[in-house]
Order: structure tokens, then C-alpha cells, then sequence
């Protein structure tokens, strides 16, 4: 087993708050992603109202800095990184870390890290929170029976969106008390970014990974269509993954060389939403992604797509504009008005930061650990 394990002094709790129960977060790994940015959050904020957290992944990433910087335990329980499957070693090296730990509740993000858990408590009296962060529309037969699997043993599954929840209890049998939606929220307003380059030339960007489901390729094809309307507009991509060549070489074909910049992972993509003028998201599956929050507390408006918990997230003409998922020319349209409408983008980011507001981070926290001290048998002070 590797790892590092950082020991703090644990503060005293808020008045108010549960009593404070120890808890282990387990994800894959610490990289740039959405559902990592959550546990983070949701794991400084805990430890900062006197919760004792440790964090468990296969391996550590960009996120564990910010974690041993805010006093947070982390063990990284493998070399090599573990997703979307199930492995033996992931599983053994977790056991071992909560037999030795026996923290009050586990709580287990994303498909391998899940499936470990289930495989860690199973013979200890540690109740098991599994938070849901997609659709999962890669799994197969299998991978689709091990997450049943995990659904029946956890004690709480929490979604993050509707549409989750509505997949887990109908796809997967999960019995609706059993399951219990929070849309995730950010922890902080991201803070201003470099001015703009060339304030005449509006700005609409893409912040995930570069995978099939995020859509970036039609969001290419809709930045071919903007454009021949808006000529000025620049494009921006920001993240990686294993489709960047061949959507650099669309790009190149589209005529976009010289519109749209591929900036590869940025560990300040949050700083970066304030440049934009609209943020696009024209994923054809996704959860509640982070960043629709992020930009909506920076008064960003969003154009997304009509799927998962997108419309969750996003008022239809509120906040921003939602559109058919897949189609470049719905996409197009929406950017279209707005950036050729400064009042309307500058009313619907507005809003969109209110709604931010709205959905305090705290308040998420606050359900987290009343969860917690429930499943736990603790009184809830």
C-alpha cells in the first residue's frame, strides 16, 4: 500500500452541526473532474466543521494538494489508476485501509471506488453512502450488474440529479426511499481570470474531459456555424482526454484553426470561466456537471444540452438555454442569439448567479451530515 497520511489537530464542530463521526471518502483517483472537485468540497468543508476525514483512491492526482494543504488525510491504496472496472487489488487494499481505520460511515463516488466499498464494509457494521454521478451509459451487461449490486448494499445512494434518480429506481429497482437527489453546488465563486485578449471579440468556451459523451465535437460543428454569423467569436476548449487529436484535426477541417484553442488540463479551468461570455455544454449524456455551478456563480450564462441533470441545473431562459442534444444547429442558434445579444446573455448570467446563491454549498453539507449521523445512530444536535 502506498499513500500519504496527513494527522491535524481536528477543529471543534459548529454549533448546530451533528456530532462529529469519523468518515472515508473513497473515488478513483484525485484528477480534474467534476465528481472529484465534489468530494473535495464536500471533504474540506466537512473537516472544517470538525468532521475526521480520510480519503482513499487507487491513486492521487491534481486534487491532493488542495486536500493535504487544507489538513485532510489522504492514502493513495495503489500504482495504477482503477475506473470503470473491478479489481481484485483496489478491493483487498481498501479493506485493509477501513479495518484499520473502521471509520463511523464509508462513502463511495464512482463506479470502481463503489464497487470496492461494497467489497470493503461487507462484513463490518460500517454503514455505506454511494454517491451516484451519471447515467453511466458506457456500462455493459456486466458492469451494469455489478452497479445493482452496489445499489442493493448501500444503505443511501444519493444522486445528482433527477434523472439519476429516476434511472436508479426504475433501470436498477432501487426502492425510492432508498435514494435521495442533491444537486451538487460550488464552494466558492471562482475568482476573477485574466482580462479577456481582445475585449471586441466574444468568448465561448467548453470546460470536461474530451470523450465522446461531453460532445465536443458538436460543439465544433456549431462553432463552424457561429462563425459565419458572429466572425469575431473565438472558441475555447478547455481539458483533455483521448479524443484531442482527432477533434484538433475536425477543428483543422472545420476552418476553426485559427478560432478555437485547445488548451489541454488547466488546474485553473474554474479561473477561466470568468473570461467567458457564454459557456457551452453540449454533452449528449451527463450528470449535474460542476462547472454549469461554477459559471453560474460567476454570472456566466450557460447554453446545455436537454439531458440527465442539466435541466436541474439550468432554467430554460433563466439561467441560460437549453437545446437538443447532438444538434450543432440548435447549439448554434442559442449561442448565436446571445452573443449577438449582450443585454439577454448579461440578464440570464445575472440570474444564474442568484440561483447559485440559492443553492448554498452549505446547506449541502448540512443534509451530508445529517445523512451521515442518521445511518450512524448518532443524535443529530
Amino acid at each position: 500500500m502506498t499513500g500519504s497520511r496527513l494527522r491535524t489537530p481536528v477543529p471543534r464542530p459548529d454549533a448546530g452541526t451533528p456530532p462529529p463521526l469519523s468518515v472515508l471518502m473513497v473515488i478513483d483517483s484525485l484528477d480534474g473532474g467534476g465528481a472529484e472537485r465534489y468530494v473535495v468540497d464536500l471533504t474540506v468543508a466537512l473537516h472544517r466543521r470538525g468532521w475526521p476525514v480520510h480519503v482513499a483512491c487507487s491513486v492521487g492526482g491534481a486534487h491532493a494538494a488542495s486536500l493535504a494543504d487544507a489538513g485532510v488525510p489522504v492514502t493513495a491504496l495503489l500504482d495504477e489508476l482503477v475506473e470503470r472496472r473491478v479489481s481484485g487489488r483496489y478491493e483487498r487494499a481498501l479493506t485493509q485501509l477501513v479495518a484499520d481505520l473502521r471509520p463511523a460511515v464509508v462513502h463511495a463516488h464512482l463506479f470502481a471506488s463503489a464497487a470496492a466499498a461494497v467489497h470493503a464494509v461487507r462484513d463490518l457494521p460500517v454503514p455505506l453512502v454511494v454517491t451516484e454521478h451519471t447515467e453511466g451509459p458506457w456500462r455493459d451487461r456486466r458492469t451494469r450488474a455489478v452497479s445493482g449490486l452496489v445499489y442493493r448494499h448501500a444503505d443511501r445512494v444519493v444522486a445528482v440529479s433527477s434523472a439519476i434518480r429516476d434511472l436508479l429506481v426504475s433501470g436498477y429497482g432501487v426502492a425510492p426511499e432508498r435514494v435521495e437527489v442533491l444537486l451538487p453546488t460550488t464552494a466558492a465563486v471562482p475568482s476573477a481570470g485574466s482580462p479577456a485578449p481582445d475585449p471586441g471579440r466574444p468568448v465561448v468556451g467548453l470546460v470536461g474531459r474530451l470523450v465522446p459523451e461531453k460532445g465536443v465535437d458538436v460543439f465544433l460543428r456549431a462553432a463552424a456555424l457561429v462563425s459565419g454569423v458572429v466572425p469575431q467569436a473565438r472558441f475555447l476548449v478547455v481539458g483533455d482526454g483521448p479524443l484531442r487529436p482527432d477533434l484538433e484535426h475536425r477543428a483543422a477541417v472545420l476552418g476553426l484553426a485559427g478560432a478555437v484553442t485547445f488548451t489541454g488540463y488547466r488546474s485553473d479551468a474554474t479561473r477561466l470561466l470568468t473570461g467567458l461570455d457564454v459557456l457551452a455544454v453540449p454533452s449528449r449524456s451527463d450528470g449535474s456537471p460542476m462547472v454549469v455551478c461554477e459559471a453560474m456563480a460567476a454570472g456566466v450564462p450557460v447554453v446545455a444540452s436537454r439531458v440527465g441533470g442539466l435541466p436541474d441545473l439550468v432554467e430554460d431562459g433563466g439561467s441560460g438555454l437549453l437545446v437538443r442534444p447532438g444538434e450543432a444547429e440548435d447549439l448554434a442558434r442559442a449561442l448565436v442569439s446571445l452573443l449577438l445579444d449582450p443585454e439577454s446573455a448579461r440578464r440570464l448570467g445575472a440570474h444564474g448567479r442568484r440561483l447559485a446563491a440559492s443553492r448554498s454549498h452549505d446547506r449541502l453539507v448540512d443534509r451530508m451530515t445529517q445523512l451521515y449521523a442518521s445511518l450512524a445512530g448518532a443524535e443529530v444536535r
